[in-house]
């Protein structure tokens, strides 16, 4: 038994040693890297004055906050339907909201959903204790991950309860592995775990941890979008009588397999190109992929209907959600690289048969939705183009495969309530 608490008190130095250095190391790379990443540069440009900006923000808010970590756009969509509640429910509580992610913070620094938006202090032992005295929340929702040692110890060493929203973990990540110890160690420190799935609650319950199944909270969030969006006449016009298809969150993977695809195949088929990135670099990129087939959605918010395009490039962000309504197919960019599937739920919510490249082993959902027949995944060009060609010809079972997907939305609504539910329960 001694010699087994050493060899645990060993392997925990060993992580916290590896962890401080890693912190450490990624602020470094960060710096080397800006000149030439913008997002490198966007990550330590917005945190330049950050002390001051927290201060400045806070400064109107009483004590009675909640804090809630989100590593970026996706997870802050996980957080919302919980912050909507409590904004319903508790109108004492004041919701206070960080970022990790420059790509999450740009878009909804000014969110209404939270009273007060920055992004997060690099985690220290130093700034975990000065900004949770700033906030000094009465409670704090951290979502799905991104669990920064530093913050949750200090959390835990306030005794302030520690929720983590929608969990979704793997066996093969660091925490349920022998030499994950102090890792475990931080999972540890969160008072109750609302898992997406049976799996996660299971693989916790290994390591002597446990939780409570809710799904995923994302559900009620696409759900509740798609009773609140408004028609788009521009959208209805540009698909006309044909079918549609719409890439969302696409990346250049995605975009050379439907180049390919409409090089290839006569059809009568429109596609709508939402890229993740919308930069000018990415837009002129997509362009040339495509030759002289585009027009870009702002000219044809300009010019208004033009038949003789086939293909309409998204420049802006914050309507792919609303275009769903009008697809009758959709590729959801990021399953051909690592770990970077993105939202397949909106397009389901609407229901709209899904194709995704193979990478989703972080992405339950994913496999899930292909269990039940809402959606096919497809591992090349030729894969894709078999796929999309069947659907274009199978009416019927296009149909099919959109009522799954929208079936599998129904069926995972709750999420939000359950949680609310543990976490107000008087």
């Amino acid at each position: 038994m001694k010699m087994n608490s050493n060899i645990n008190k060993f392997l925990f130095y060993s992580g916290f040693l590896v962890y401080t250095i890693s912190l450490y190391a990624y602020r470094l790379a960060l710096f080397i890297a800006s000149p030439f990443n913008l997002r490198a540069k966007k990550m330590l440009e917005g945190r330049l004055n950050l002390w001051q900006n927290i201060e400045q923000k806070l400064s109107t808010l009483h004590d009675n906050t909640i804090w809630f970590h989100v590593s970026s756009l996706g997870e802050y969509e996980q957080a919302r339907p919980v912050m909507e509640a409590i904004r319903l429910n508790h109108l004492e509580y004041k919701i206070v909201c960080t970022f990790f992610s420059p790509s999450g913070y740009d878009i909804l620094k000014n969110d209404k959903a939270s009273d007060c938006i920055f992004y997060l202090p690099f985690d220290s032992h130093s700034n975990a204790k000065r900004l949770i005295k700033i906030v000094n929340p009465k409670m704090a929702f951290w979502v799905k991950y991104d669990l920064w040692h530093f913050y949750l110890q200090e959390l835990h060493n306030k005794k302030i309860p520690i929720y983590l929203l929608s969990a979704s973990f793997r066996n093969n990540q660091p925490y349920f592995n022998w030499y994950g110890v102090f890792l475990k160690s931080i999972l540890q420190k969160l008072t109750l775990i609302f898992s997406q799935n049976n799996e996660t609650k299971l693989l916790l319950n290994s390591i002597g941890i446990s939780s409570i199944v809710t799904k995923d909270t994302r559900f009620d969030r696409v759900y509740r979008n798609v009773q609140q969006l408004h028609e788009m006449p521009a959208i209805s016009a540009f698909k006309g009588n044909s079918l549609l298809l719409v890439a969302g969150s696409s990346y250049h993977i995605e975009e050379k397999i439907l180049a390919d695809f409409f090089a290839a195949n006569t059809h009568n088929c429109k596609l709508i190109i939402a890229p993740h990135f919308v930069d000018e670099k990415r837009i002129t990129e997509i362009e040339s992929t495509f030759h002289n087939q585009y027009i870009r959605w702002s000219e044809y918010e300009l010019i208004g209907e033009d038949q003789d395009k086939k293909i309409l490039i998204i420049d802006c962000i914050g309507i792919l959600s609303k275009i769903y309504r009008y697809a009758d197919f959709a590729f959801i960019g990021g399953g051909f690289k690592h770990g970077g599937l993105h939202n397949i739920l909106e397009a389901a919510c609407f229901g709209v048969p899904t194709l995704f490249g193979p990478e989703i082993k972080k992405f339950p959902e994913a496999a899930a939705l292909i269990k039940v027949g809402g959606s096919k995944l497809v591992r090349d060009s030729n894969d894709f183009s078999d796929q999309l060609q069947y659907w274009i010809k199978n009416a019927d079972e296009r149909k099919q495969v959109g009522k799954q997907a929208a079936n599998f939305i129904s069926d995972n609504l709750g999420a939000t309530e359950l949680v609310m539910k543990h976490v107000f329960a008087k």
